[in-house]
Order: structure tokens, then sequence, then C-alpha cells
């Protein structure tokens, strides 16, 4: 994330001082904000991510200029599907995975998407510094 942000960060500042739309939005994961089994050491660097996108979003948001971070939870993706397979994870505990879930689903790459194409939009400019979940109400 800090590299991208030394090469990203002034070409954003530049399109904000000159009128155009500026937005940044990182992807960590759901991880960050709730922590996750057996994984710490990943989940503290999410949620160092942010914390430094917080930040970020604070030193420019007078360019205009924001900052946010779209959080997926539990996503239904060749990945996970994968992982499940390789962990041999069956049907049944990819169901009792799902249960704990308030949606009872894995969400989709498609509903991650929209998410971020929300914060791209004219008519969020406002928005700022925010890590939104896309995890079922897993996260709230």
């Amino acid at each position: 994330m800090l590299t991208v942000a030394r090469h990203v960060l002034p070409h954003l500042r530049a399109a904000g001082a000159a009128g155009r739309r500026a937005s940044l939005v990182v992807v960590p994961s759901d991880s960050a904000k709730a922590g996750s089994f057996g994984d710490a050491v990943s989940a503290a660097a999410r949620a160092g991510v942010l914390g430094m996108v917080r930040s970020v979003a604070r030193e420019n948001a007078v360019v205009p200029m924001t900052v946010n971070t779209v959080c997926p939870g539990p996503t239904d993706t060749a990945m996970y599907r994968e992982l499940a397979d390789a962990q041999g994870l069956t049907g049944k505990v990819f169901s009792g995975m799902t249960r704990g879930i308030p949606t009872r689903r894995l969400g989709t790459s498609e509903e991650v998407a929209a998410t971020i194409h929300f914060l791209l939009c004219p008519g969020t400019a406002y928005i700022t510094g925010q890590a939104i979940s896309v995890s079922g109400g897993l996260t709230m």
C-alpha cells in the first residue's frame, strides 16, 4: 500500500487541484476490522492499512480527494473455493460457515465491485476515510 500511495497520490492530488474527481479505494479485507482466527499477523497488517487510509484521507481532504476502503467479508471466489478444497472443507462445513453470516450466504465479487463503483461516483465526494464492510452483516 505504501508504494502504491507514493506513486498514485501525486497524480490524484494534481487531478483534485485541477477540479477533476480524485478518489482512491483500497481493498484490504474485513479481517482488518474484526480480526481473524489463526491469522493475527495478516489481520494486524490489514488494520494498519485502515489506519494509513484514514490518515491519507484526512491529509488530502482539502485537495479535494477521497480515500476509502472496501472490506470484503467471506466472498465466493475461485480462490475461496480452492482454499476450501485444499483444506478438505465439505459442504457441511461450508454450510456451517455461512450460518455465521447474518445473510446466510457468501458475498459475490460483483457486490464488492458495486461498492467500489459507488465510492467512485460523483455523488459520493463527501465520503472519505471510511471502511465499508461488504460482509453480509458479519461485521457491523
